[in-house]
Formats: structure tokens, C-alpha cells, sequence
């Protein structure tokens, strides 16, 4: 049995990958750190993968899935009231852009849910495409505030914002949030440093952002994750007043030099 893939852009293509390599790959991602301790997540991907191999479109309703994954009462089950499929499906779509931009960023095969349907995208994945993921993982720690007024640390915030769009705008699916590799606990640095390069990521973009009263500093930096070290860094200078197009502008100017270091220019 074989399933019929859907390409990039959208388009459909009539290559079919053998039902045992799709569930072979399912069985690689649920035993990840992204997911092994997610159960509920295990379970809703598992169900929609077999239905897509399937082509069991029909039984990937929104309150079918209620039904059938998350056990709810036929006779009392309602989409409109009970949103945990829509809430479920859009955090799995989030954990499987995570795990294809770190765990999963050498797969030959790429399983995804499209925004407005439940019924999973499966793909083979070319080598052009995993050679980009593998040599460019690029993850994003949030830029420090090193002058702590009220105004400056919303406007790095904002800064962080802005950049981040424009990063993801640029690189795709290789940038991944700092967040994804901290737990909030007592973990150092180092350790978090072991865990991204431990996860595929290969570099760490970090930062801080100084204002005074005339000029506003951000101070850039790329770090090897592999063994810790500096390989990229540049300052960025800008008279001091607090707008949007004053971060927008700034992330373009990051973003630009970060493409070039990355030979994407």
C-alpha cells in the first residue's frame, strides 16, 4: 500500500511513499524527546497518519476525532462548545515544526497539518532539503536588556518580536525559539547549550540591546553550539526614540547580515 504525497507550493505530485516507511517515521517521531512524553499528542498523530494512509478523509472530522482520540460522549459532544480537537491539533501542528527543525531536520520524510485541515501532508523530503535544515539551524534566544527603564525593555521585546518574524521570513522552518530547549527550571547555560546542539540545531543567535539617552546599541552575536564559541559577531547603532520603524528597521539590518553570514545572499 502507498500513499500519495503532497509537494511544496501546494502542489500534488503523484510520487507514492510505501505505507511501511510513513510508519516507520511516525514511530521515529513519537519516540522523541518532542513527543514521548506527550501522550495525547502520541495518540492524536498516530490516528490521523494511519487515516491518511488510509485515505480515510471522512474520518478525520473534527468530531470524529473527538470521538474516537479524545473519547468523547457521542451522545453529548459538541464542536461548537468543546474545542479540545481544534486546541489538540493546533499545539501538534507547533510539535511538529519543532521536531523538523531540530530532532527531525535529517528525515527523509516530513509529516504536517495544514491550517483549515486535519487530514496530514506527507512528503518525501529531497536532499537539497535537509542539507539547508542540517547546515543552518539557527536558534534564537531572546535579546537582553541591559538598561532597565520601562520603555527600553518594551522596546526590546518588541525588538525580539520583529526580529524573529523577519528571521522565519528569511530562513523558514530552520529558526526555533530559545524557549524550546529551556524548562524554566534551574538549568545553566552550558546545559542548555548541550541540549540544542544535542537536538541537531547548529549555531545560537544571542544578544543585548543598550539605550541612553542619545543612541541605542544592539550588540549581535552568533555562538557554534557544538563547542561554545563566538563565530559571528557585529553592532548595530541607532539614535534613540522608541517606534515600530525604528524595530523594524533594525531587524531588517540583523537579518541582512545574518543572510550573508549564512551565505543566503
Amino acid at each position: 500500500m502507498s500513499i500519495m504525497t503532497a509537494m511544496k507550493n501546494g502542489k500534488n505530485d503523484v510520487n507514492a511513499i510505501p505505507a511501511g516507511e510513513v510508519r516507520t517515521a511516525l514511530e521515529t517521531i513519537l519516540a522523541s524527546s518532542v513527543f514521548i512524553n506527550a501522550p495525547r499528542m502520541c495518540r492524536l498523530l498516530s490516528f490521523l497518519v494511519e487515516k491518511a494512509i488510509s485515505g480515510a478523509v471522512r474520518d478525520t472530522s473534527e468530531y470524529a476525532i473527538g470521538i474516537e482520540v479524545f473519547d468523547r460522549d457521542p451522545a453529548a459532544y459538541s464542536v461548537s462548545e468543546d474545542p479540545v480537537v481544534r486546541v489538540q491539533v493546533g499545539r501538534l501542528r507547533e510539535k511538529l515544526k519543532v521536531y523538523y527543525a531540530t530532532l527531525g531536520s535529517g528525515s527523509g520524510i516530513e509529516i504536517s497539518i495544514p491550517i483549515g485541515s486535519y487530514m496530514p501532508v506527507i512528503r518525501a523530503m529531497n536532499a537539497v532539503d535537509i542539507d539547508f535544515k542540517q547546515c543552518c539551524m539557527l536558534v534564537i534566544h531572546p535579546f537582553k536588556c541591559i538598561s532597565y527603564h520601562g520603555d527600553n525593555v518594551h522596546f526590546t521585546q518588541g525588538l525580539n518580536e520583529e526580529l524573529m518574524h523577519q528571521l522565519f521570513k528569511a530562513f523558514g522552518k530552520i529558526i526555533v525559539p530559545h524557549s524550546f530547549f529551556t524548562s524554566g527550571d534551574t538549568d545553566t547555560e552550558s546545559r542548555t547549550l548541550k541540549n540544542v546542539s544535542n537536538a541537531g540545531a547548529n549555531h545560537r543567535l544571542e544578544g543585548s540591546v543598550q539605550i541612553d539617552a542619545e543612541s541605542i546599541r544592539a550588540s549581535i552575536r552568533v555562538v557554534d553550539v557544538s563547542v561554545g564559541c563566538i563565530t559571528w559577531s557585529e553592532q548595530f547603532d541607532r539614535d534613540a526614540f522608541f517606534a515600530i520603524t525604528l524595530q523594524e528597521e533594525l531587524a531588517s539590518s540583523i537579518c541582512g547580515s545574518l543572510k550573508s553570514f549564512f551565505g543566503h545572499e
